[in-house]
Parts: C-alpha cells; sequence; structure tokens
C-alpha cells in the first residue's frame, strides 16, 4: 500500500471538471452578453473548451498495462500537452483580437 493517498477520485474530479466547465459556460456568456453583446459566444466557449482539454489530458495520461507507466511519466506527453496549451492559447488569442477590433475602432 502506497503512503500517499488521492484526495478525491478520479470520478470525482470528472464531475468538477464538468461542473465548473458548465459554471464557466453559464457564466461566461452572461457575462460576455451583458458585456459586450456578441464577445458573449466565445467567452461561453471556454466552458467546453475545458471540458475537451481534460479529456484529452486524460486520454494521453491513461495508465499502460504493458509498461505499468501513465502518461505523465513519459518526457514527450508533457511536451505534447505544453504545444498544445500553447497552440491553443495563441489561436483563442487571435480570435479574441479579431472578435475586439470592430468595437475598439467604433471608439
Amino acid at each position: 500500500m502506497s503512503p500517499l493517498q488521492e484526495l478525491i477520485s478520479p470520478q470525482q474530479a470528472d464531475w468538477l471538471v464538468l461542473l465548473c466547465s458548465i459554471a464557466l459556460t453559464l457564466v461566461g456568456a452572461a457575462a460576455g452578453f451583458w458585456a459586450a453583446r456578441a464577445r458573449g459566444l466565445v467567452a461561453a466557449l471556454c466552458g467546453p473548451l475545458v471540458f475537451v482539454l481534460w479529456q484529452g489530458h486524460k486520454w494521453l495520461t491513461r495508465y499502460d498495462p504493458q509498461s505499468g507507466y501513465f502518461g505523465l511519466d513519459k518526457v514527450w506527453v508533457l511536451g505534447l500537452e505544453i504545444i498544445v496549451f500553447v497552440a491553443l492559447g495563441a489561436v483563442l488569442g487571435l480570435v479574441w483580437s479579431r472578435v475586439t477590433a470592430p468595437k475598439k475602432e467604433e471608439k
């Protein structure tokens, strides 16, 4: 028996991420629509994106019974996740700047 113990189970983590992504979608849509009308849709998409990224992380770090290792034991998995997160951040930043650019020109 390992001296380390999980604080929450994997199932509880899944439910927590699902609830947080739903809350982020609702709050993002409401705040975005209230503050900037059309930009609310972009803000609302953050919730599903969090859920999709969590599923991708779970898939990359799944347990491999043949080797006995989890995906986080491999450096290339961590590098791949870094590349994915940086690329998605850059794309979302460009999309956000395109959506907000017309508002800046009006002022």
